[in-house]
């Protein structure tokens, strides 16, 4: 076996393992401020469905004065957006203006090019937002199985 298949088989036994949930990708503390810079940066370099809870219709980009009026309760019409990174689908729910929370399908991530896509996608938020950026298991932040902190 090759050290790259080496190293391909402990990422999917230690962080892409399917135990029946999926992985959480949390930025904490984030404001309107970081939800504008990461809505351009998935709307820009992804490609985006996003269903637009107040209209009802699904669009290619997703559009933050709809999720700010929900951030400020102007209304409870919740969006989802999916974002896809070559073959893996990442969704967001959009629970709070306080964390960026994704969500991974484990499965999704089948080879050590998956795990840079997602490596990639982790780097350039931090980077942009200037925040550390945690995968944990699903609905466990306390638990990180992968880092990346690009603060200056």
């Amino acid at each position: 076996m090759g050290n790259l298949d080496k190293k391909w088989d402990e990422l999917k036994d230690q962080i892409y393992y399917w135990d029946g949930s999926w992985r959480d990708l949390y930025i904490l503390n984030t404001n309107k401020e970081d939800w504008i810079k990461w809505v351009k940066y998935v709307n820009q370099h992804y490609i985006v469905n996003w269903y637009n809870g107040k209209t009802g219709i699904e669009e290619n980009q997703i559009n933050y004065d709809v999720i700010k009026e929900y951030f400020d309760r102007e209304h409870d019409l919740c969006s989802t957006a999916k974002i896809f990174i070559d073959k893996i689908q990442i969704n967001c729910h959009f629970f709070s203006e306080s964390e960026i929370e994704n969500d991974i399908d484990p499965r999704e991530i089948n080879s050590l090019k998956d795990h840079e896509h997602v490596l990639k996608y982790m780097t350039d938020l931090s980077t942009i937002l200037n925040k550390e950026v945690i995968l944990t298991p699903e609905s466990e932040p306390e638990v990180i199985l992968m880092n990346v902190n690009e603060q200056y």
